[in-house]
């Protein structure tokens, strides 16, 4: 009775063992390729625009889906709560030229700051005489807090800076597709703005 029970046990391993040799050498092939990593499909907002109703001296078309968040002298967060985004504005009213001048040092400042973690910047120029809006476009390479950032005057009156913000850990590969998706957004503000005539 041992000695089958024995046999048994030997056969089942012999079994065992053959079929571990035969998936090891199948399993080995070399046309084994590693799978890229894999990131969460993001539904994005639509691009689907209404103009923005505030008491501020500047309008801009805003997302449907976007939502303004007004702050005190018509600062003001523009949220994307289903990309769990936010660009946050920053307006003032120019005095002199020296503030001026003093804004645009710091903005250039601040936009370049985030050299530290992005990999690269890029600058983009914009102006639109017709409704006299100047100012810059950046977008940030890699992990930095913040992927794009503008600002536009008219030299005379207006200053108005945006940064994008995400509710999440920087991660320059899984966020592409968003980022992508900000920077057009920010394009359309900058390119649909308008200044009013009265000051805050």
């Amino acid at each position: 009775m041992k000695t089958d029970a024995f046999n048994a046990l030997k056969s089942r391993f012999r079994a065992f063992l053959i079929l571990s040799l035969l998936a090891f050498t199948f399993a080995c092939s070399e046309d084994y390729q590693p799978k890229p990593r894999g990131y969460f499909r993001i539904g994005l907002p639509s691009t689907n625009y209404i103009p923005l109703q505030s008491d501020c001296p500047f309008t801009f078309n805003l997302n449907s889906e976007a939502k303004w968040i007004p702050k005190e002298h018509c600062w003001g967060d523009i949220q994307y709560p289903s990309i769990r985004a936010s660009v946050q504005l920053t307006y003032k009213a120019i005095e002199s030229e020296e503030q001026l001048e003093r804004i645009l040092k710091e903005s250039q400042t601040l936009a370049y700051k985030h050299t530290v973690k992005a990999e690269g910047i890029g600058e983009k120029e914009y102006s639109n005489p017709e409704k006299n809006i100047h100012g810059f476009l950046y977008s940030m390479q890699g992990n930095a807090a913040s992927s794009s950032q503008f600002y536009v005057t008219d030299f005379e009156n207006h200053f108005l800076r945006g940064v994008l913000y995400f509710y999440s850990v920087p991660n320059a590969d899984s966020l592409k597709p968003v980022n992508e998706f900000m920077y057009n957004e920010m394009v359309q503000l900058i390119e649909s703005l308008e200044w009013k005539n009265s000051l805050p």
